[in-house]
């Protein structure tokens, strides 16, 4: 998953095609027209997909910048090990989204710093639950 975000992000069109499996892989790939700014993946899950497996399933948000503004795309994609190599079948898109960027109060203190009253835990653990 991650090797083919990297694609995606370096308009890497022949790794994208050799890692889609063949059954769902279209004939020609162009990303010449799409302005978006890939920036991080996140990993949200992932079920099966070790050596011993033969399917996966990779839950993720990409996100990406388009007309300045921070977008994310959660898809959940299935993939197939072949000989030993990963391909990707085909994905279910769950959200695509603008992201709100939201400022932080200077008086709050976020979520995984350590809680003001001083009792060692964050404060998402503390007084901010």
């Amino acid at each position: 998953m991650r090797s083919r975000f990297c694609a995606f992000a370096s308009e890497n069109v022949d790794y994208l095609l050799n890692s889609w499996d063949l059954k769902t892989r279209p004939k020609t790939l162009d990303l010449s027209k799409d302005q978006s700014q890939w920036q991080r993946l996140e990993i949200l899950n992932t079920k099966k997909g070790s050596s011993k497996d033969k399917k996966g399933l990779v839950e993720f948000k990409a996100y990406f910048l388009l007309d300045n503004k921070e977008h994310y795309m959660h898809e959940i994609s299935r993939f197939q090990k072949t000989a030993n190599s990963w391909f990707y079948l085909d994905g279910a898109a769950k959200a695509i989204s603008h992201t709100e960027t939201k400022k932080q109060d200077p008086n709050v203190p976020s979520k995984n710093s350590p809680c003001p009253c001083g009792s060692g835990k964050k404060y998402k653990r503390c007084c901010g639950a």
